[in-house]
């Protein structure tokens, strides 16, 4: 019976989702008409544009040039030369001449090197080709030149030319065929597959209840999670189909002899079927996550235009990691193989090339499975609650002008909106990315202190006092008892040893940039009790501040609006780690990440900012007294040497006595955006 009623539900799904013509569009015309036609048309266009450089020879001016323009084949065509006494450069400027070729002045010098100057205009194709053409013409003029030098001094011409590289690639035309594939197609599978479950899943879910048919659906007498089932094997189906078209119209495409150009440089487009069958298989767990994660999205929004605006970011997200096989120098490792999509790009990419690292495959197709199923997971339980499938709870109502400490008057919104709350965090990143680092430069680390006020702390309190918001409930401003102070502390205390791990393993994964990391070892190195204090002051004391202010502040009440406590704590953690990116080193992400979610949970449980101040205060000082203490943070700062695994043993006695003295409930309830 379940068999059966699920189908029931997928034949339904399927019948209406292929009436959208958008879905035929994305599926089958794309794929079927768009990649032969544009490969083809690249080619002709790259053709006939190569042929209308060559149609009509190149105008060189010369100066100085040798009688008879000997530097030129007696029978060239392909330049036309004219002579002129001074190089005209507003001609080259005005497209009057293609380029300007300038030989030393006075008499040529039979045993020294001549300099002969080509001028071209870079901004103009044609001049560009008159440049090679005429540095070919010279260069082969040139070893004539030096072949009758020898000659005349009764040298063999060999002697001019010591060594003759000849350069010859081991690959075979599959395999160089196959490496090309995989630079730009699992991109492309990636993006067909997550735009084939994309506007299915908007209309399987928001679709729905904009026409009202939901509520019509769910009192069908099946089971909602036979509903949940056919929707999402509708959406991944979707998915997967509009991929395998994608790969079989492509590799058709080139395989078919559709692209000539690969016969002239000796590679053929073609990848190994057992390749493809695993690409396919791969690409329907893809499909799966993708589709679970947009509908569980999708079923959120009261609409098909808020799901789709819900969705795009999510879609532009999923392209970033999926662009990271394209990269050079990327190799395809067991940390790439866990990261979300970028896994599944790498094994394309070296499926196509015919070499494959089986460990990193393994982790990839375990994650990539692992991720589906969660995903699974969340767009169930989002349809199995009646708030989201039916919208109950109402929006915001306007918000009321109050004091920030004093009574609130009915209705008027105690915390700013998950959707708010982020976007001061990005605000804030922008305004640090942007602004951080030229403060710096001109005031040193004055211009760190500014901008920790200027660019956290102050956006975070204009937020809540614009918008009216409770400055005690958005930034958790209530004194935390004193076992709690002792329990924040000791968690810092026990969650550092655990961060440096998380550092020192992931050095194994990601090239620690140890330059970057002396060269902030002797910035906060202090070498007076004065300097301790500034130091303490600028990473300890200001960081504490300004950054939990946004972060367990605005960003974590926000985010409990929407989410459930540790899905805030989670999001919040990871928006800490992604602020502390750089461009000098990514591996701050998972230390700062583990810190923030440490952070936000003591928060929780103490309905108090204070004690993670408290916290980051300790962990950063910490920091900077390590480096005071003499010869203490040489020997734990060697490249490549472990934690000290003492502190990382004692690490979970000390989280678990912190964790002990915390409450043992939440000391707030959910924060709401209406009071």
């Amino acid at each position: 019976m379940r068999g059966r009623a699920v189908w029931a539900v997928l034949r339904k799904e399927l019948r209406e989702t292929l009436r959208d013509r958008r879905t035929l569009l994305v599926m089958i015309v794309v794929p079927v008409l768009l990649y032969p036609a544009m490969m083809v048309m690249m080619e002709q266009m790259a053709v006939f544009g190569q042929r209308s450089l060559e149609a009509a020879a190149v105008r060189v001016a010369v100066v100085n040039g040798p009688p008879g323009d000997e530097w030129l084949a007696a029978d060239d065509v392909a330049i036309r030369t004219s002579r002129a006494e001074t190089p005209p450069l507003g001609a080259l400027r005005a497209a009057e001449v293609d380029a300007v070729v300038v030989f030393p002045e006075g008499a040529w010098r039979e045993d020294d090197t001549n300099v002969v100057r080509i001028h071209y205009d870079g901004t103009r194709e044609r001049s560009s080709y008159a440049h090679g053409l005429v540095q070919r013409r010279l260069a082969e003029w040139g070893d004539t030149v030096a072949a009758q030098r020898f000659r005349a001094r009764g040298l063999p011409p060999a002697l001019a030319r010591p060594v003759r590289v000849e350069a010859e690639s081991v690959a075979s035309a599959e395999e160089v065929g196959g490496y090309m594939l995989g630079r730009f197609l699992p991109l492309l599978l990636i993006l067909m597959t997550v735009l084939g479950a994309f506007y299915p899943s908007i209309d399987l879910a928001a679709g729905e209840k904009e026409r009202g048919t939901l509520e019509a659906l769910l009192t069908v007498p099946v089971p909602a999670d036979h509903l949940v089932a056919g929707k999402f094997i509708a959406a991944a189906l979707m998915g997967l189909t509009a991929a395998a078209l994608n790969l079989g119209s492509m590799l058709l495409t080139f395989q078919a002899g559709v692209i000539q150009f690969g016969d002239a440089v000796d590679i053929q487009f073609q990848v190994p079927l057992r390749s493809v069958l695993v690409i396919l298989a791969v690409l329907a767990l893809l499909a799966v996550l993708f589709s679970s994660l947009f509908l569980g999205i999708a079923v959120r929004s009261h609409s098909f235009k808020e799901a789709q605006n819900a969705l795009t970011p999510v879609y532009i997200l999923s392209l970033v990691p999926a662009m990271l096989p394209m990269m050079p120098g990327l190799e395809f490792s067991t940390g790439f193989a866990l990261v979300p999509v970028a896994g599944v790009g790498f094994l394309f990419r070296d499926l196509m090339s015919g070499s494959v690292a089986m460990g990193p495959a393994v982790v990839a197709v375990a994650a990539t499975a692992g991720y589906a199923g969660l995903a699974l997971v969340y767009a169930a339980r989002a349809f199995g609650r009646e708030d989201v499938l039916f919208g109950t709870g109402g929006g915001a109502a306007a918000p009321v002008r109050r004091r920030w400490f004093g009574p609130r008057a009915d209705g008027a919104p105690a915390v700013p909106s998950a959707t708010v709350a982020l976007g001061l965090a990005g605000v804030c990143a922008l305004l640090f990315f942007y602004g951080a680092r030229p403060l710096g430069m001109r005031f040193g680390e004055a211009g760190i202190l500014i901008s920790q006020w200027a660019f956290l702390a102050l956006p975070a309190l204009l937020l809540v006092g614009a918008g009216r918001y409770s400055a005690r409930q958005t930034l958790a401003l209530r004194a935390p008892g004193g076992r709690a102070l002792a329990g924040a502390v000791l968690v810092a205390a026990g969650g550092m040893p655990i961060g440096w791990l998380i550092a020192w393993l992931q050095g194994f994964v990601l090239e620690i940039p140890w330059e970057f990391l002396e060269a902030m070892q002797r910035m906060l190195a202090a070498d007076s009790a004065g300097r301790l204090f500034w130091l303490l002051l600028v990473v300890a004391v200001t960081p504490a501040i300004c950054e939990e202010l946004v972060f367990r502040g605005v960003l974590l009440q926000g985010l409990r609006t929407r989410l459930s406590p540790w899905g805030a704590i989670a999001a919040s953690a990871l928006v800490f780690g992604a602020f502390h990116l750089s461009f000098e080193t990514a591996i701050r992400l998972l230390p700062t990440a583990w810190l923030g979610l440490l952070l936000a949970y003591v928060v929780w449980r103490t309905g108090s900012i204070f004690t993670g101040m408290l916290m980051h205060l300790v962990n950063n000082g910490t920091i900077v007294l390590l480096l005071f203490a003499p010869g203490l943070m040489a020997r734990l700062g060697e490249p490549g040497a472990p934690p000290p695994w003492l502190a990382v043993l004692l690490a979970p006695v000390l989280l678990w006595a912190g964790l002990r003295l915390l409450p043992s409930t939440p000391a707030s309830e959910p924060p709401s955006t209406q009071m």
